[in-house]
C-alpha cells in the first residue's frame, strides 16, 4: 500500500488540478474551488480512517477535524444575522463540531473497522460522497450544484487513494501481485456479501433521495464543451 505522504501528495495534486480546472472554466467560484480542493484532499486520505496507528494519520485526522469544525462555525455565523453572543455561540459550535468529528466519528470508525475492510471499497466511498452531498445541502444550505461538487471531489479523492493502493500492490520489477492486491479497490467481497448488499441498498437510497444532480452535471458538461472548443 502507498504511504501517508504519497496519498497526501497525489490527492493534493489531483484536487488542485481539478479545482483549478473548474474555477478557470467557470464551474465554480474561487471560494467553492478552495473548499473543493480541501475536500478532495480529505477524500484522498479518507479510506485510511480505519487505520489510526501512524502519527501522520493521527495528525491529519486532527487537522481534518479542525477544518470541518471551522467550516461549521463559519457557516453557523453566516446564517445568524442577529445575536449579542454570536462569538461565544460560534466558539461553542466549533468546539462541539471538533469533538464530534475527531473523537466521535473518526474515533468510532477507527475502533470498529478493520483496515482494508469494507471502508476500502468503491461503494463505501460512494456512500461517503453522498453523505457529503446531504451534509452540504441539508446541513449547510448549499446549492444542489455546490453540494454535488463537494460530494464528487470527496469521491474522486477517495478513488485516487484506492487506485494508488492497488498500484502499490503490484511488484513491477518481478511482475507479480502482492498479497494485498485486490484488497483496496474493490466492489464486493463474497465473505461479506450480506453487508455489501446492505451497503449498495444504502447507496441507492441515498442517491434516490439526494438533491437534484442535474445543475452540477450541466455545469460539468458546459465546462467540457468550453475547453473542447478552445482546443479545436
Amino acid at each position: 500500500m502507498a504511504n501517508f505522504t504519497t496519498h497526501l501528495t497525489v490527492a493534493a495534486i489531483a484536487s488542485t488540478a481539478l479545482a483549478t480546472f473548474g474555477f478557470v472554466g467557470g464551474l465554480s467560484g474561487f471560494g467553492t474551488a478552495v473548499f473543493c480542493l480541501a475536500i478532495g484532499v480529505i477524500g484522498g486520505l479518507l479510506p485510511d480512517i480505519d487505520l489510526e496507528t501512524s502519527i501522520p494519520a493521527k495528525r491529519f485526522f486532527t487537522l481534518m477535524s479542525l477544518f470541518i469544525a471551522t467550516l461549521t462555525a463559519i457557516l453557523y455565523t453566516a446564517y445568524q444575522t442577529t445575536g449579542t453572543q454570536l462569538v461565544e455561540q460560534a466558539l461553542m459550535v466549533w468546539g462541539g463540531a471538533f469533538m464530534v468529528v475527531r473523537y466521535g466519528v473518526i474515533g468510532l470508525f477507527s475502533h470498529l473497522t478493520v483496515h482494508r475492510g469494507m471502508v476500502h471499497s468503491v461503494p463505501y466511498m460512494a456512500m461517503c460522497g453522498l453523505f457529503a452531498v446531504y451534509g452540504a445541502f441539508y446541513g449547510f444550505g448549499m446549492t444542489a450544484k455546490v453540494s454535488w461538487l463537494f460530494g464528487g471531489f470527496l469521491f474522486i479523492g477517495a478513488m485516487v487513494h484506492l487506485v494508488l493502493d492497488e498500484i502499490y500492490s503490484v511488484n513491477v520489477l518481478g511482475l507479480k501481485l502482492k498479497k494485498s492486491s485486490g484488497t483496496a479497490f474493490k466492489f464486493f467481497e463474497r465473505k461479506k456479501s450480506l453487508r455489501y448488499v446492505m451497503l449498495y441498498i444504502i447507496v441507492f437510497a441515498l442517491f434516490l433521495y439526494a438533491p437534484d444532480y442535474q445543475p452540477a452535471l450541466n455545469g460539468i458538461h458546459a465546462l467540457v464543451q468550453t475547453f473542447a472548443t478552445r482546443t479545436i
